[in-house]
């Protein structure tokens, strides 16, 4: 064997150390994003049970000194707690899928009562409807956007 023979060998060895290098930069990138994206998934989940206690506007600092204060409370009772949670996510879960149930025959009737009551008021139901939900047909939408029509009609 030449000394150039030996020194390609090197460089093949060199470039496979490289590439071998690269890979594992790229793995570990690859887990430490895996990693800080189910962390982030988990922070906001958290911030979300605060928003549906309505905490989510107190102070961070009262509301780490109440936790600090009530941890032994909530491990000694973290079943019971357990269960009251879950039957508020479920009943919040049930009140998203009735609200987001489509308007049916007697919604769309009001609906075109209503157009009569904005036509009045001189504004477009239509054009609400477009701008508000991005919807151009009254069957597409939902019993909480044809509550919310509702509703806008008593401030016009």
């Amino acid at each position: 064997m030449g000394i150039d023979s030996l020194n390609r060998q090197i460089q093949k060895k060199k470039e496979k150390l490289q590439k071998l290098q690269r890979d594992r930069k790229i793995s570990e990138s690859n887990e430490s994003r895996e990693k800080r994206r189910k962390r982030v998934r988990n922070l906001i989940m958290l911030g979300a049970l605060f928003e549906i206690e309505n905490l989510h506007t107190e102070n961070a600092s009262a509301l780490l000194g109440f936790l600090h204060e009530n941890r032994d409370v909530f491990f000694k009772n973290r079943d019971r707690y357990f269960e009251i949670g879950e039957t508020i996510l479920e009943k919040r879960k049930q009140g998203k899928v009735k609200n987001n149930i489509d308007v049916g025959d007697v919604e769309i009737k009001e609906l075109l009562e209503l157009v009569n009551i904005f036509k009045s008021k001189n504004q477009d139901l239509g054009t609400f409807i477009q701008e508000k939900f991005k919807k151009k047909l009254f069957k597409d939408l939902t019993m909480n956007e044809f509550k919310i029509i509702k509703e806008y009609i008593k401030t016009l």
